[in-house]
Formats: structure tokens, sequence, C-alpha cells
């Protein structure tokens, strides 16, 4: 598809810079020169990237179509040729207009036709055609960000004014540079739709009244941690590079359809931006972890947002060796009993503060009191927490059997030299369905699946998961509604079936719209079956299968009629857990059987014996014995 410009890797540089259409045609800018798109056909008819004599992949900054020619602003000039050549791969065919024409210099950002006149601009300049020639109308101070036409005059845009060629200049109030302007004539009025640099878009009738329209969108593209709690609500941590001094824009959330963010500006009770941790737990509340200001406690409801703050003065969270009042919190688990685990990273004299209701305790590193570089925690179905970080402590097991006496509690550490573990860094941690461990590494993926053999003096197997290779960088596991694994890594994802033993499918930047192989982190919502794909460009999102099956069944069949040739396939949706499905004729014979685990199932229109389904009403009749009840409905097949 037309995605596939971004995965074209012989060229260093690939963003589309500007497109316009002719016919079915689409002509895209690149910053590798032009390609052309059959939109109807949906390929690619040709690409571009030797214009005239200027130098191979020359970035192209502009395009528009004007007196039967394709123009096009790069920084060497404006580049020129007929419509009606054979091709555009000829160098021939194209002229090269550069300083000798009149401009202040060869590097030309934008052009644009309005139909009767074809304008462009350079750094400093506005030039329109006239008799065969470019003639200069105006120039700035400042460069130019922008080029249009309102009513009879030519205006360009720079971060702080707009001029217009018949001498007006115009400063909106924009309380902050501006990216681009676009002028449009809507309904009668003319408009300027303004972008502005770190606040979002407003609009302008009059060229200085500026009304910003709110931002709906992330707070940022740098993606950390995700996680998704009960109602659905997918929550985003913004800060990668903990400790570096990059920093983070808060950390925002989405309902699935208005994204909101949370920032030092709008909640008081968030003293950091860095947010670099999110922790979606079974009270419907998401905590998140900030760098070095404790953490805040998220409760969403149909009514707005309830915000707690928790740090060094309120809660048994402790600071860093040399500031107790620096607190960082990498992440948060409900145990069984209801208690609330918050892993307190790199505090001076402990790892864990526990909440049980209002009372705070604290938990120290039980194989060694100082050492709490830990950022990744699970807790198995028999309580034990599980602790590990990326400085290479190895895996530590702890569980205090939910009482206050210490001497019968179960503290281990697994490490290379003691067990199977792949290496010593830990970089994820999670628990599958059946109480199996998952962890992740820099060196592949391993599994502890009887945790319950763990014990002060014994270590429990570890397995090494030999479907993956042992060079894969795991970044993050994620366990989905039907015990399948999700792992992200450095080089894309991999999903392994419920055992762990084969991989069923594989998601790269190359197979799928995926912005990054380097997927710093992953979740799925159960109740969509939609996937989150966190990267440092952005997020990628995937409508999946794995959708947590209904406690009763509420049977419906889509697309509806379902026509064998034009539709895909048929979803049967709204099944009870471990269904056993049955397509029939209206006269009861056997089409085709299914068993399922989760909430859908999808049919191809083929019968057991692989033949195509003559036209008709079918019946799907489906039972689940875990739930104890059954359920019938009916759709037609066309052709």
């Amino acid at each position: 598809g037309i995605r596939d410009i971004r995965r074209a890797t012989e060229y260093p540089k690939r963003a589309i810079t500007d497109f316009v259409q002719r016919g079915d045609s689409l002509l895209i800018a690149t910053e590798f020169g032009l390609v052309i798109w059959d939109m109807r056909r949906e390929v690619f008819i040709t690409t571009i990237d030797r214009i005239g004599s200027l130098e191979e992949n020359t970035p192209v900054r502009s395009i528009c179509l004007y007196a039967d020619s394709l123009w096009v602003a790069t920084d060497s000039g404006v580049a020129v040729a007929p419509l009606n050549v054979p091709t555009l791969r000829l160098p021939s065919v194209w002229r090269i207009l550069s300083s000798s024409s009149a401009f202040d210099g060869t590097e030309v950002r934008l052009c644009r036709n309005n139909g009767s006149e074809l304008a462009v601009a350079t750094r400093r300049g506005l030039y329109v055609r006239s008799g065969g020639m470019f003639v200069s109308r105006l120039t700035t101070s400042a460069d130019i960000t922008s080029l249009n036409k309102t009513g009879t005059s030519w205006e360009v845009a720079t971060a702080t004014s707009i001029l217009t060629d018949a001498g007006a200049t115009l400063t909106p109030n924009t309380d902050g540079p501006m990216r681009f302007v676009i002028s449009r004539t809507i309904m009668g009025r003319p408009l300027r739709f303004i972008a502005v640099e770190g606040k979002g878009f407003g609009v302008s009738e009059n060229g200085a009244a500026v009304r910003m329209a709110p931002i709906r969108t992330p707070s940022s593209n740098q993606f950390a941690d995700l996680s998704v709690d009960s109602r659905g609500n997918l929550w985003v941590a913004t800060d990668d590079n903990p400790g570096r001094g990059f920093g983070g824009q808060g950390v925002s959330w989405f309902d699935g359809t208005t994204w909101r963010t949370i920032n030092t500006a709008n909640q008081p009770l968030l003293l950091s931006n860095n947010c670099y941790r999110v922790s979606s737990v079974s009270d419907g509340s998401t905590w998140v972890g900030t760098w070095g200001r404790g953490a805040i406690r998220c409760v969403p409801s149909d009514t707005g947002l309830a915000v707690e703050r928790y740090g060094f003065d309120n809660s048994s969270l402790s600071g860093v060796s040399g500031d107790s009042t620096y607190v960082l919190v990498s992440g948060a688990e409900i145990d069984r009993f209801g208690r609330t685990w918050l892993l307190n990273e790199q505090a001076s004299n402990q790892l864990l503060a526990v909440r049980s209701a209002t009372d705070w305790t604290s938990r120290a590193n039980c194989t060694n009191p100082r050492d709490n570089v830990v950022r990744y925690m699970a807790i198995d179905l028999g309580g034990t927490v599980w602790l590990g970080g990326h400085q290479g402590l190895g895996l530590i097991a702890y569980n205090d059997r939910n009482t206050t006496r210490t001497d019968d509690d179960l503290c281990n550490k697994l490490t290379t030299g003691n067990s199977q573990l792949p290496d010593n860094s830990i970089t994820a941690l999670a628990v599958d369905l059946n109480g199996a461990l998952w962890i992740g590494t820099s060196k592949g993926l391993s599994v502890i699946t009887s945790t319950g053999s763990v014990s002060s003096s014994t270590i429990p197997f570890v397995r090494r998961v030999s479907a993956l290779s042992s060079a894969t960088v795991v970044t993050d596991i994620h366990v989905d509604a039907l015990n399948y694994k999700w792992i992200a890594s450095t080089s894309g994802v991999f999903v392994l079936d419920p055992s762990g033993t084969q991989v069923v499918a594989t998601v790269t930047s190359s197979t799928s719209p995926l912005l990054s192989d380097n997927v710093r982190c992953l979740v799925l919502d159960e109740t969509s079956g939609l996937a989150y794909f966190g990267t440092a460009g952005g997020c990628s999102v995937a409508r999946t299968s794995s959708m947590r099956p209904l406690p009763d069944f509420a049977l419906s069949c889509y697309p509806q009629p379902f026509s064998v040739g034009g539709d895909r396939q048929m979803v049967i949706d709204g099944l009870a857990p471990d269904s056993d499905v049955k397509i029939m004729t209206i006269a009861g014979t056997m089409v085709a059987a299914l068993q399922l685990r989760g909430r859908q199932a999808i049919w191809d229109g083929q019968d057991v014996g692989g033949n195509t389904v003559p036209p008709g009403i079918y019946i799907v009749s489906a039972s689940s014995a875990s739930a104890g009840t059954a359920a019938v409905t009916k759709f037609a097949v066309t052709r």
C-alpha cells in the first residue's frame, strides 16, 4: 500500500512533504523525490528520484499543477515538466529554474496555484509567475512557513506574522510561534487555520484574534508505558528516558473517543510531568509513577476523574539516598488479599510500599536492603511478588504470607549462576492465566511454570523459550484474555500460543502499519480486542480477536447478510467461555463446527469439506459446558 513509502529503506529520509491529485493519480512529494500513486488500483505507478540535472534523491518540498505542467519546489530551485510526456523519469523532460530566474536564492520551499497564477516562496521571499518569469512580490526578515491566496492577495506567514503582497501585515495573538497557516473561505467567511507550536490549532477571522481549539490528542509521541483500566481507558506514560533530563509531558488517557492529558498545569496534585510508568489494577484505579515526585492514583467514573497524590509525606514511600523527598514509583499491583504493592524504585532503605485500605507499610529488599534498582514487578496466584531490574540484580522472589511476622517470609533470588535465567538484567515480567511467570530479558524469553515451587531454599525450574531467539531483546510482555503471550521487542512483536512453544504471529513494520520495530510497550483491551503498540514515534493500533468471553451468550452474526464472494469472513460474536459452535442448514445438516475460548468466532463460508456453501438461511448453535448455557441465532448467505 501507500504506506510502503516509509518502508523504502534504500532512501535514508522518506517523509511525505506534499501531494496533489490529478485524475486517479496522486502525485506525492517526498524527501527522496516524487512518487506517483494510482488511487483506484492502489498501486505505485513510478518513482522519480532524479529530477532533471538535480542530484539524485533531491528532496521535494512542495508540488502543484499549473499550465498543464508539474511544478516542484526544491532546495535547488523550481523544477517544471510538461504533463503530456510519456514518463517523468527522463531527466530531459525537466527544466530547472533557480537564482538566474530572479529568485533571492535557489532554496524554494513552497509553490501554490490558485487557478490563474503560480506563486512560489523561498526562504525569505514571495514570487509570482508573470510573462514567463517569476516576479518578486515581497521579502521578509524571518523564514517563511506558509503560502496562501486570500481574496485577491497572496500572503505568506512567518513564525510571528502574516504578510500580504498588498502591503498588509497581521500579527495574530497566538501565544507561541506559528508553524503554518492555511487560508480558506468557508460560507463566505475568510478564515485562517493556524498551527501554533506547543498549543494546537486556532482559527482567526480577522488575522488578529485567534480562537484556539482544545487539543484532543496524546500529549506526546513518546509512548513510554501503556495500560488499560477496567473501564477500557488507555493510559499512556510519556517519559521514555527517566532520570536523563529529557522529561515527559505528563500522562494521557483515552476513553475510546477523546484524549485527555494530566499535567502539572491542569492537575496540582501531579508534582512532575516526568511520568514514566502507568499501572492499571483490579480495583479500577490507575497508578501513575513519576521520576522523583511520587505517584498519583487516578479513578475515572461517569462524572469525571478522582485523583489522589502519594509521596514521602503521606505514605510509606521513601526517597532516594541523599534526598528523602525524591520518590520514584515504577509499578503497582494488587494481590489476592486486596493489598496494593508499589514498587519504590531506588529508595535508600526499602523496595516496596504496601497499602492496605488506609494503612501503609514498607518492605526492604530481602536479599540485599541496599540493592533497590528494580523496575518490574509481578504477583503470582500464590501471592509471591517477583521483582527484577535492568541493572543485573537477577530475579527476586518475596512472599510475606499476609502476616506481620518476618521469620516465615519467603525470600530468594534467581540468577544465571543458580538457574537457567538467560540474563540477570530483567526487562519485563508477567503472570499468565495459569499462574506461570514469563520473564523478559535482553537475551530472550524464559518462563517459570511452577511458581509455587519456589521457597527460601529452593530455586524453581526456569525454562528458556526456544520459540524466540536468544538474540531477542524483550521490552514488554502482555498476557491476553485467551492466555496468548504478546512479546514486544526491539525487532517487532511476537505472539506466542498459550503454552509458549510456538510463534503464531509476528508483527513488524515491513508486514503491517507498525510505526517502528522498536516496540517499547504494548497492551490489549480485553473487551474490544484492540492491541496498542507504543513506540518513540507514536502508537500503532490493531484489532484482534483476543477478547474476554461473555458470562452468558449474546449471539450475533455480521455482516448480515454474508456474501461469500464479496465478504472475506463472517464474525460470530457474543460467545460464552469455551464455546462449541455449530453452523447448520435450516434443515439441520451440519456445515461447520468450531471450538472457541474467546468471545468471537470467524467463519470463511466453507463447509467441513472445504466447499463454498450455497446461498440460503443458516443456523448458528452455540453451547458452553463451563457456563452451563446455550444459544441459537440465524444468518443469511448470499452470492
